[in-house]
C-alpha cells in the first residue's frame, strides 16, 4: 500500500474544479475508501440533525442571516442548548475521525486536513481552475447557464472559504495551506490523480 497506516489524502476544491471527481479516481487507483458524502449521513445521523441541513452545512456561510435564525431558534431547546452550528459541527468533526481511524482513506472537504492534523499525517490537496472554465463545467453538469454556473460557482466558494476560514487556522485556497494545488483545466482526472500518486511516491521517497 503506497499509504502508511496513520496517513490520510483531503482535497480541497473550488465549485466546479472536478474535484470530487478526481478525488473518486484516485481512490479507485489507490483502493482506498473515499468520503464525501458519506460522511454527511454519519453526521447526520449523530446529531439528529436532518440530512438536508448537514448536506448545507459546508457552504452555508457562518454570518448569514437565515444560518443565524435557523440556529437561534433551535438553540434553546436542542441539544441542551448548545448552538446548532456547534452540534453540527462538532458531529462533523467525529464522523471525519473516525473515518480516519479506520486506515487509510481519502476525505473530500468537511475541513478534514484540519481536523485531522494533529493525529494523523495528512496529505493535502487543492483543486482549482479558472473561472471561465468552472462556470462552463457546472452549467453542463447542472444544465444551465455559463452565466447561472459562475453565479452559483461563487456562492458556493464564498461559502466554503467562510466555513473553513472560520473553523480552521488555515487559509481556505491558498497555496500555503495545502501541499500541492493542481489545475484541473489543464489535466483530465486521471492524469491529475496519477500526479497526486506521484506526489505521494516522491514524499515517501524523501521520508525514508
Amino acid at each position: 500500500m503506497l499509504l502508511m497506516q496513520n496517513q490520510v489524502i483531503t482535497i480541497g476544491r473550488r465549485c466546479g474544479s472536478g474535484g470530487r471527481e478526481i478525488g473518486k479516481t484516485l481512490a479507485k487507483k489507490l483502493e482506498l475508501p473515499f468520503y464525501d458524502k458519506e460522511l454527511i449521513t454519519g453526521a447526520a445521523k449523530e446529531s439528529g440533525l436532518c440530512d438536508s441541513f448537514m448536506e448545507n452545512f459546508e457552504e452555508t456561510p457562518t454570518a448569514s442571516l437565515l444560518y443565524s435564525l435557523v440556529m437561534n431558534a433551535q438553540s434553546g431547546g436542542f441539544g441542551m442548548g448548545k448552538p446548532i452550528e456547534l452540534i453540527a459541527y462538532e458531529a462533523q468533526i467525529n464522523a471525519v475521525r473516525a473515518a480516519a481511524a479506520k486506515g487509510p482513506c481519502i476525505i473530500v472537504g468537511r475541513c478534514a486536513d484540519y481536523i485531522l492534523k494533529d493525529d494523523h499525517d495528512v496529505i493535502s490537496f487543492f483543486i482549482t481552475a479558472s473561472p471561465e472554465y468552472r462556470a462552463r463545467r457546472t452549467a453542463q453538469l447542472e444544465g444551465f447557464s455559463v452565466k447561472e454556473g459562475q453565479a452559483k460557482n461563487a456562492r458556493s466558494d464564498k461559502a466554503r472559504a467562510s466555513y473553513h476560514n472560520y473553523h480552521a487556522e488555515t487559509k481556505w485556497g491558498a497555496s500555503d495551506s495545502y501541499e500541492l494545488c493542481i489545475n484541473s483545466e489543464k489535466l483530465s482526472s486521471e492524469a491529475a490523480a496519477d500526479l497526486i500518486i506521484e506526489y505521494i511516491k516522491a514524499r515517501k521517497l524523501k521520508s525514508e
